[in-house]
């Protein structure tokens, strides 16, 4: 995931990454990528987190998600014994129709989302 992240945000060392988790949200599998979506109150979702350091980089994260995602707000915590603990970051979670996700069927919130509201 460094190289990924190291790629996306053209820089020039690795980026620090820390392992976290997140709580409420859960992960389905849109084709062969993991998608975030809401889960069940305390259901955890495992990862890594990157501080991210700038709108720049903000907004090249974004990019390169599209907007099959949107972002949210959440808390994060951390897993290791660093500082801080726990911080309010954002995630990228599917923008589409969780439930057809799951269905794996046709998501035509998304599909309308990805053409811009055009639908003819």
């Amino acid at each position: 995931m460094t190289t990924q992240v190291k790629r996306i945000l053209d820089l020039s060392e690795e980026p620090q990454l820390r392992e976290a988790k997140v709580f409420g949200y859960a992960i389905a599998k849109w084709g062969d990528y993991p998608a975030l979506i809401n889960g069940k109150q305390g259901q955890v979702v495992t990862g890594s987190a990157y501080l991210v350091r700038s709108e720049e980089e903000a907004q090249k994260l974004a990019y390169y998600e599209t907007n099959a995602y949107e972002v949210a707000d959440c808390w994060i915590y951390f897993k290791d014994d660093k500082e801080p603990k726990e911080v309010g970051g954002k995630v990228f979670m599917y923008a589409g129709d969780a439930q057809a996700l799951l269905e794996q069927r046709f998501d035509r919130k998304l599909w309308s989302r990805q053409m811009g509201g055009k639908l003819g």
